[in-house]
């Protein structure tokens, strides 16, 4: 078996190791859908939640699992996705229309 071969018929394991990242990936990508849509601030508060997530499941998540969502020490991971996940939450409803 070629090494192509064997990459390519891992592939499907190699995503379902990634869920976490996927689905927070999924839904920044219906915030980035909303924003298109002119919905820019649930867009953002969408995004926002979905870095929330990505913190949550860090914190909860042993490293194996976690994936690609472990950049560094879990300390830092989980308080700055936190951090700018509650950003974005809090802050979209308070700009101004114009």
């Amino acid at each position: 078996m070629t090494r192509w071969q064997r990459l390519v018929r891992g592939w499907p394991a190699a995503l379902a190791r990634q869920w976490a990242l996927l689905l927070v990936l999924l839904l920044v990508g219906v915030g980035i859908v909303l924003v298109l849509q002119w919905h820019w601030r649930r867009g953002a508060m969408v995004i926002g939640g979905a870095t929330g997530l990505a913190g949550l499941l860090r914190l909860v998540l042993p490293e194996r699992w976690a994936g690609l969502l472990v950049l560094r020490r879990r300390f830092w991971d989980v308080a700055v996705l936190g951090a700018t996940g509650l950003a974005m939450i809090v802050l979209a409803p308070l700009v101004p229309p114009n």
